[in-house]
């Protein structure tokens, strides 16, 4: 009998091997480890096998299910649900529908995700939101004891997006007076818009966005001297 504690990608597991029969549990800290290795050990030797007993292998699509209706519902916001939802549908599951859980490996996660990319249809973000929704899934399956690791992990240079070839810079004060008459001449309705875009340094959408209620022309909201 061999009962052996051990930390692994962060966590700390306890390994059984038993007359051939071999288990691995995740729980957490050393401490934690040190106490279940102690009662399995004594377990053991009272002939108590039930911890050796291998679980129901449940293919992805259930999980996946069981993981929405057991975490993310209770956890997440209705809108995060309903994301998760999508991309499960639309991109996920069609792919690892009828593998087991604790099948599916690193590398079909990789070809999946390389045709994904070469497809060229899907944004760099929704790549991203596809790769989080797997990763977080097989780390519940991880903490289910389904899995022993994520094949899901540290491949984010799948979602990478490339530097853009030219950076926003300020305009310099001549530009920004180049700016502004310009709009007095073009279009001298805006000039204003243009102004004070130049000088709270707004984006368009916050410009766009402006209401007479997020401007303050004195000291305080109270303070209505124009």
């Amino acid at each position: 009998m061999s009962v052996r504690i051990r930390k692994r990608n962060g966590a700390w597991w306890v390994f059984i091997c038993y007359h051939g029969r071999r288990k691995a549990k995740k729980v957490g800290t050393r401490e934690a480890a040190e106490r279940v290795k102690r009662e399995i050990e004594a377990r053991l030797t009272l002939g108590d096998f039930q911890i050796l007993a291998e679980k129901k292998s449940v293919t992805f699509t259930e999980y996946a299910n069981r993981w929405l209706r057991e975490h993310a519902e209770t956890n997440c916001k209705p809108s995060t649900v309903a994301s998760y939802r999508q991309l499960l549908r639309l991109y996920i599951t069609p792919e690892f529908r009828a593998a087991r859980i604790n099948e599916v490996s690193r590398d079909q996660v990789k070809d999946f995700l390389s045709r994904l990319v070469g497809v060229g249809k899907l944004s760099r973000n929704t790549l991203r939101l596809i790769l989080c929704t797997l990763r977080v899934i097989f780390n519940h399956a991880i903490d289910d004891g389904l899995v022993g690791q994520n094949p899901a992990a540290r491949l984010g240079r799948f979602t990478k997006t490339e530097r853009p070839k030219f950076q926003a810079t300020a305009l310099t004060r001549a530009e920004a007076e180049s700016l502004l008459n310009a709009a007095k001449e073009i279009c001298p309705e805006f000039y204003p818009l243009f102004l004070t875009a130049l000088r709270a340094g707004l984006r368009r959408g916050e410009v766009v966005s402006l209401k007479w209620g997020d401007l303050q022309f004195g000291e305080s909201d109270e303070d209505t001297n124009r």
